[in-house]
């Protein structure tokens, strides 16, 4: 049975501080706490938005609720990897980097880091106007300076940040993403034509310069080594690395054990009708579908199919859903006729 508490005490020993000091008090995503056991859990499983930490004993009762969004699992140990791995063989493993949350900053030193910041570019409080201009920037990574908020009237009530801006338009900035009741946790994003000019350095030495004026203590976990260097230079050390894994909703609408006759008719090549997603070729492999196709942003993606009907199948990182027929597929009520 996956039971939900509220009683964060009965679970604290469990999680022992990881992965953040005090991570159920966070203000801007729902928090939610599931056991195997109500009065005394030996397992949890702790979210915050679509992040889920996972502590104590392996439970896969814990792990495989049908979900209709991505979310990640975050295992504290090796034994929770194993089975989440086990549960979810197609999910796709991430390795992160935890930093030390006990930073001494250098306040001269991000001063300077801030003045450095190159002529025609200016660092703004994020505020209701700035919070419009980065709505309009058509960058998933610049957009998540906000995504972490529900709404505009929340992270201006509850969020801080700063945006790069260069002629009008924002180009980066450091902002929150977890916002604790003193302290936040860092989000920092800069365009990818913008970079390697220190932007990010001087945005991120602004936004822990205001969060030492306001008593808060500013937290950092990387996604990456350029992520590590960079908290570093700002004065933090690394700690450890860790693995997190991404779950696609399409895992939870797949078929098991579907029939495959036809499957070998759907292979070939394809005319490129659609707009956003591309299918130019579908081929088979050791019993598995798989096709080649572009979208907006890259080229020549390979990627495994879903069966989740008769003829019907999805993709573990997309929303396109391929509907096959004879000599052809429909997506989103086109068609494209086998070459």
């Amino acid at each position: 049975m996956v039971y939900k508490i509220d009683d964060y005490s009965k679970v604290e020993k469990l999680f022992n501080g990881w992965p953040y000091e005090n991570w159920h008090t966070v203000m801007n995503q729902k928090v939610r706490i599931y056991v195997d056991n109500p009065d005394s859990p030996k397992s949890a499983v702790g979210c915050l938005g679509g992040w889920c930490f996972c502590v104590g004993k392996p439970n896969k009762q814990l792990i495989t609720k049908k979900q209709t969004k991505w979310f990640g699992l975050f295992p504290k140990d090796k034994k929770w990897e194993k089975l989440i791995k086990e549960c979810y063989p197609d999910a796709e493993m991430n390795t992160r980097y935890a930093i030390k949350h006990d930073a001494v900053f250098d306040k001269e030193k991000l001063k300077s880091f801030v003045d450095a910041l190159p002529e025609g570019y200016e660092l703004r409080l994020i505020d209701s106007k700035v919070y419009d201009l980065i709505k309009k920037v058509d960058d998933g990574d610049v957009e998540e300076l906000i995504d972490w908020f529900d709404s505009k009237k929340q992270f201006l009530e509850l969020g801080l940040g700063y945006a790069v801006i260069k002629d009008g338009e924002v180009v980066g900035g450091a902002s929150t993403a977890y916002r604790f009741p003193k302290g936040i946790d860092i989000e920092i994003d800069i365009l990818k034509k913008h970079r390697r000019k220190g932007l990010a350095t001087a945005a991120g030495a602004k936004l822990i310069l205001d969060c030492l004026e306001r008593g808060w203590k500013p937290t950092w976990d990387a996604a990456n080594m350029k992520s590590v260097h960079l908290s570093e230079k700002l004065g933090y050390t690394f700690n450890y690395k860790y693995h997190c894994f991404w779950i696609s909703p399409i895992f939870f609408k797949t078929i098991k054990n579907p029939d495959k006759s036809k499957w070998e008719s759907y292979c070939g090549k394809y005319e490129t009708n659609c707009k956003d997603f591309k299918l130019k070729e579908v081929w088979m492999k050791d019993g598995d579908l798989y096709g080649r196709a572009d979208n907006e942003v890259r080229r020549n993606i390979k990627f495994k199919f879903y069966p989740i009907g008769l003829n019907v199948f999805g993709r573990r990182d997309g929303n396109a859903i391929v509907t096959f027929e004879k000599d052809s597929y429909i997506i989103d009520d086109i068609v494209c006729k086998k070459i």
